[in-house]
């Protein structure tokens, strides 16, 4: 009358990607930078052509590098190693762009106003 001992099956937790938190932090970062790609108020005016969409463009893209980041499943994958540091490259790269061809055009702009006045 021995009872055989009853199997009870674990639950395996598998954590795909990174913390809740952090998930949550790159999807707001993605909506924020949906919202300042068509806000009127920006790093450089998007009423210049090519500059005014460089911030917009270098924005979104580094909110998409991020979100896909946080959202890999193995967070120690060579992938992922290489999108942190190419979204910080590429922000850094962003905003020396946008203030240099921004204060450029600027300067362009005053010299002609200073020419023809």
């Amino acid at each position: 009358m021995d009872k055989e001992p009853e199997i009870v099956e674990a639950e395996v937790v598998e954590t795909n990607g990174a913390s809740d938190f952090k998930k949550g932090l790159a999807v707001f970062f993605v909506i924020m930078s949906m919202l300042y790609a068509v806000s009127p108020i920006d790093l450089a005016p998007d009423t210049i052509p090519v500059v005014g969409w460089l911030d917009d463009v270098g924005f979104l893209a580094a909110a998409t590098m991020n979100i896909v980041q946080q959202f890999a499943k193995d967070q120690n994958s060579s992938m992922v190693k290489i999108l942190k540091y190419t979204k910080w490259l590429l922000i850094i790269a962003t905003v020396i762009a946008a203030l240099l061809l921004g204060g450029l055009l600027v300067a362009i702009g005053l010299l002609i106003a200073y020419a023809v006045g």
